[in-house]
């Protein structure tokens, strides 16, 4: 092993590791992985950024685009709200029916898109069959995953093999060359997820009652103005009790006035009724230094988080949230969304204390207290899935059926090879924008550049690995430890690999690593190389086994009540069963 494939893998390794702990943000490493390189001089200057230029990386964030197109037109929302509503048969005929138009979905959207749209049905699916969401979330979300498997649009993972497959010259791959696999899995999957897959769901149910189901109301209380508070006069931000107390006014009642999510302009007079928040040591020690009073001393007061013009609402931190990574101070949060933060729950904690110093994370749930009319605003921000649905405003572009139209012609001129993928959804790209399906703003706002930035990173370590020979070195290792078991064995390898990846690292980052090692590992087994990097593409999607492997796993944990042993059981079973699918369905669809 030479020095040149010893850093390669040490930064591999690297890489792998910092993915998996979290501390830094996976785009954060994958752009600081092609300078180490260029530094090192194993890479030159044009081939640190060619990740930039990449077949994959254009054709992903075409595909980004096209997506949000379909969305800002109301074409998917309106296929969701039918679908809420549609006599689908019972509520397990329902359900069943609402998977399969997920599935008919994700393989032209982005796999997340589907699940954010259909996150608020499921949910409203489960109250009206008076069963817990957690019945309901996890087959929405492994549905949909699957679903994008059909079609070589279908997820990230498949247009990074493919691309990168093509720029190492294999091009025979078409959009729909590999649907009768996909096809095969989705049907597996769906029997599996409605006989036993569905013995395996945890029956979790939560209450309806948000504030119950946050413990709110040990944290919120009622206090009353008397004429001899220091608080008198002054307003919010000149008072500072967040900083000094840790304590948050939630609502004012002003006689026959509510003032809710009162901004720190806010002045405190004589009677108010505060609605306050914070910690019961908190509480005691604001209204003893304030003098101020229980709302019971200063008359009869009902807590009441849901009356008069104050609202809950609960929200999920988006995937490419602006949010993600930031606290609620840094965003001034109340006074840029009028409305408050009151919990937050990360991973099964619900946090109440000093929520403004919390850094967020993709997939917290956010509890808000505000006005409807703010709180309707904030649900349309598109830094938040919310848990009801929301009636969206497409504003003043052209109907729904444009959108769908430019998407249907990008994918008929690929499949029909009159345009490869990247160039037909360019041309969908500068469609969607000229007829303004999408504008520039939203463009730069809501497309999920994080998975851009993350194959701008890491394409150059793929290349890194295949010049430097580390890749063909990894690729003998694999084809020498599966030898006895033949092709069947190599291809299973590959698939089981990609797969344990996934479920600790992204599936793009698993895609870019692993497509060169196939290619060598191909060449070195008398392989036929199509048969490797289909694996690696199914393994990639594969990410059922953790809720952190994969976006619309984070998005369903918190609105499902998961735990991390829920995914273990159901999904773990799941990859098993599709590993042995896919080991005995690829070698008849790719022989060698």
């Amino acid at each position: 092993m030479t020095f040149d494939i010893a850093f390669v893998f040490g930064l591999t390794l690297a890489a792998l590791v910092l993915f998996s702990l979290d501390k830094l943000r996976v785009d954060q490493v994958a752009l600081a992985v092609p300078v180490i390189l260029l530094l090192s001089g194993l890479l030159t200057p044009a081939e640190a950024v060619s990740g930039l230029s990449s077949r994959a990386t254009v054709t992903v964030g075409s595909m980004l685009v096209l997506g949000l197109g379909l969305r800002k037109t109301g074409l998917v929302s309106a296929i969701g709200a039918w679908a809420r509503t549609a006599p689908l048969g019972g509520k397990y005929m329902r359900m069943f029916a609402l998977c399969l138009i997920c599935a008919a979905l994700s393989p032209f959207l982005m796999t997340t898109a589907v699940v954010l749209v259909f996150l608020p049905v499921f949910v409203a699916l489960a109250e009206q069959a008076d069963e817990p969401a957690s019945r309901y979330l996890m087959p929405l979300s492994f549905v949909s995953i699957l679903g994008g498997t059909v079609t070589l649009m279908g997820t990230t993972a498949n247009l990074v093999v493919h691309g990168e497959a093509m720029r190492r010259g294999f091009g025979d791959l078409g959009i729909f060359s590999i649907t009768p696999l996909g096809l095969i899995c989705l049907a597996v999957g769906l029997l599996y997820l409605f006989t036993a897959g569905r013995i395996l769901l945890p029956r979790r149910m939560l209450t309806p009652d948000l504030s119950a189901r946050y413990d709110v109301r040990r944290f919120v209380t009622k206090l009353y103005v008397p004429d001899d508070s220091p608080a008198n006069g002054q307003s919010l931000s000149q008072l500072k009790w967040g900083e000094r107390f840790g304590v948050t006014v939630l609502d004012i009642e002003r006689g026959e006035e509510e003032i809710t999510a009162p901004h720190g302009e806010r002045h405190i007079r004589t009677g108010d009724i505060l609605v306050v928040q914070g910690s019961a040591e908190s509480l005691v020690e604001i209204a003893s230094r304030q003098r101020l009073k229980t709302a019971g001393e200063g008359g009869n007061h009902d807590l009441d988080l849901t009356g008069g013009q104050g609202r809950l609402v609960e929200v999920i931190v988006a995937p490419g949230s602006s949010l993600a990574g930031r606290t609620l101070h840094d965003l001034n949060f109340a006074q840029r969304y009028d409305a408050t933060v009151i919990a937050i729950q990360h991973h099964h904690a619900t946090l109440h204390e000093k929520l403004a110093e919390i850094t967020l994370r993709v997939g917290d749930l956010l509890l808000l207290h505000g006005t409807p009319d703010a709180l309707q605003v904030l649900a349309e921000d598109p830094d938040f899935v919310p848990l009801s649905e929301v009636k969206t405003h497409t504003g003043n572009r052209p109907p729904a059926g444009v959108a769908a139209s430019i998407m249907a012609g990008v994918v008929l001129i690929a499949s029909f090879g009159v345009l490869d993928i990247m160039t037909a959804a360019l041309t969908g790209v500068v469609l969607m924008v000229f007829t303004r399906c999408v504008h520039f703003e939203e463009i730069y706002r809501e497309v999920e550049w994080l998975v851009v930035f993350v194959l701008a990173g890491l394409i150059p370590l793929g290349l890194a690995l295949e010049t430097t020979g580390a890749a063909e070195l990894l690729a003998v290792w694999v084809v020498s430890l599966t030898a006895p078991l033949g092709e069947i064995g190599l291809i299973a390898a590959f698939y089981l690999l990609t797969a344990l990846m996934t479920a600790v690292v992204s599936n793009t980052a698993t895609a870019v690593m692993l497509t060169p090692v196939a290619v060598f590992a191909a060449t070195q087994g008398g392989v036929n190389p199509y048969a490797l990097l289909i694996a690696v593409m199914f393994g990639a999607s594969a990410s059922f086994v953790t809720p952190f492997g994969y976006q619309t796993n984070v998005i369903i944990y918190g609105p499902g009540g998961y735990r991390f042993m829920d995914f273990v059981k159901v999904g773990g079973l799941l990859n098993l069963i599709l590993l042995v699918t896919a080991t005995i369905f690829i070698p008849l669809f790719w022989p060698s």
